[in-house]
């Protein structure tokens, strides 16, 4: 999926040879055992501003663009225009549109650091999980072949203000110039539309970026999203050649690409909640795909049932195998 990040910020960080997936040992159970991946809701994560962070002074930015108009557009013009813009920004942020509340974002997340005292506490039940190390080469494989977003976080306040700016100070003169007619009378729908499309588009990017405050996550995330558009594709035939966006998310898709399959969309019970997700299958790569598994600074878990489990399920031939490194974490946490 091309990113306006990648384009408007030239942003094409170097993918690591393996990235980690910290978890708690009831998921790593699962992840080897059914060789699978989750996509879980994005909105459901521990950052209260999930998708919505690069939007923190996007007000401002507006602003300061419609500063620059003042000799092309009228006051009047300009002040409907920052009215309109305050107005869809309320909307998508708080998921009042269409567009937002008729779909799903699901991410998965990985780190470039392989042993970090804070991934440790954050997503692997306080350092009793573990961290598995994942061949990139595939997930770069997957990101290519289908409509999925991957790209390495952005921590930094000032490349989401330069977004912001390259990605809408040209777009908007065009959305308030379109919404004139003859007499530069001003149309308010046709405004409200106009910046209603661009200003989302901005927002699709909102999962490249993420408070300042994680930066020591160095996080990388895969990333989709499932709109009313592509929530099923009836008879799962690719009539139209839009197989990528019309992905059928109610029926599973054994051979979504080239090296994983695809679950239909799926469902847990949390507590007051219900979470959505889907499952990413390496069932076809597993041998190749699992470079590396770290045993937590507090996990009990010893490499002989690890190496039972990676025999037992085919990831290895037996337990003297060497394939896949299984290193103890060496954080200070106990």
């Amino acid at each position: 999926m091309p990113l306006l990040t990648n384009e408007y910020l030239n942003y094409s960080p170097k993918v690591p040879k393996n990235l980690y997936h910290y978890c708690s040992t009831h998921s790593f159970l699962s992840i080897i055992k059914n060789s699978n991946l989750w996509l879980a809701d994005a909105s459901k994560t521990n950052d209260e501003t999930e998708l919505i962070g690069l939007f923190e002074n996007i007000s401002n930015i507006i602003d300061d663009i419609l500063l620059q108009y003042k000799s092309i557009f009228t006051e009047e013009t300009i002040l409907q225009a920052k009215i309109c813009s305050e107005l869809v920004i309320k909307k998508l942020t708080g998921g009042e549109t269409p567009i937002v509340k008729n779909s799903k974002n699901l991410l998965i997340c990985f780190s470039e650091a392989r042993d970090l005292l804070s991934q440790w506490r954050a997503y692997s039940n306080n350092g009793q999980g573990l961290a598995i190390g994942f061949n990139s080469e595939y997930l770069k494989e997957f990101v290519s072949s289908t409509s999925y977003g991957f790209t390495k976080v952005i921590y930094n306040r000032k490349d989401s203000n330069r977004l912001l700016y390259k990605g809408m100070c040209e777009q908007l003169k065009w959305s308030i110039q379109d919404a004139l007619d003859e007499k530069n009378h001003l149309n308010a729908q046709t405004l409200l539309l106009n910046l209603s499309q661009l200003i989302f588009s901005i927002f699709q990017e909102g999962f490249v970026f993420k408070h300042n405050s994680f930066s020591e996550e160095r996080e990388w995330r895969i990333m989709k999203r499932f709109t009313s558009s592509n929530f099923n594709d009836s008879d799962g035939v690719d009539d139209y050649g839009y197989a990528e966006f019309l992905d059928g998310i109610f029926r599973a898709n054994p051979n979504y690409c080239s090296s994983f399959s695809r679950s239909e969309l799926k469902y847990r019970s949390i507590d007051d909640d219900i979470k959505t997700y889907i499952e990413l299958g390496f069932e076809k790569i597993k041998s190749k795909f699992i470079k590396e598994i770290i045993i937590g600074p507090k996990c009990n878990i010893s490499e002989l049932d690890i190496k039972l489990m990676l025999t037992q399920f085919g990831y290895i031939d037996d337990i003297y195998s060497d394939a896949i490194k299984i290193t103890h974490s060496n954080a200070p946490y106990r």
